[in-house]
C-alpha cells in the first residue's frame, strides 16, 4: 500500500513538475489570460529580459494590493482566503500565472473555495 502511494505522490509531483509554462492567451484558463485580457503584457511582471520568475511579490502587490487590502476585498468569502491564520502568505503559494493555480489551505483544509 505504502509503495501504492508512493508511486502515486511521485506520479502527480512529476506531472506538475512537467507541465509547461502557458504561453499568454493560450486560452487554457490560467491566469496569464485573464492578464492578458486586461492589456497586462509580459513586462509588468517580469523585468528582465528574458524574463524569469519575479523574485517577490512586490509585482503582484503593485496592482492587486498587500495581503491585507486583499482581505478587504475578499471578506465575504467565507472563509476569506487572504485572512489567513497562517499570517501573510505569499501570493504565489496559490496563485500561478503560467500554470494551474492550487488552494494552499486544501493541504489541511476541506474548503469549497475556487483559486484563480
Amino acid at each position: 500500500m505504502l509503495a501504492l502511494l508512493a508511486g502515486l505522490t511521485a506520479g502527480l509531483l512529476g506531472h506538475a513538475a512537467a507541465q509547461a509554462p502557458a504561453a499568454p492567451g493560450a486560452g487554457h484558463g490560467y491566469l496569464i489570460d485573464k492578464h492578458a485580457a486586461a492589456g497586462v503584457n509580459c513586462a509588468a511582471c517580469h523585468a528582465e529580459s528574458p524574463p524569469s520568475k519575479p523574485a517577490d511579490q512586490a509585482a503582484c502587490v503593485k496592482c492587486h494590493g498587500t495581503n491585507a487590502q486583499m482581505a478587504t476585498k475578499t471578506s465575504s468569502d467565507q472563509p476569506n482566503p487572504h485572512a489567513s491564520h497562517l499570517g501573510e502568505v505569499a501570493c504565489t503559494s496559490c496563485h500561478h500565472v503560467h500554470q494551474a493555480s492550487v488552494l494552499y489551505c486544501a493541504q489541511c483544509h476541506n474548503f469549497d473555495l475556487k483559486t484563480p
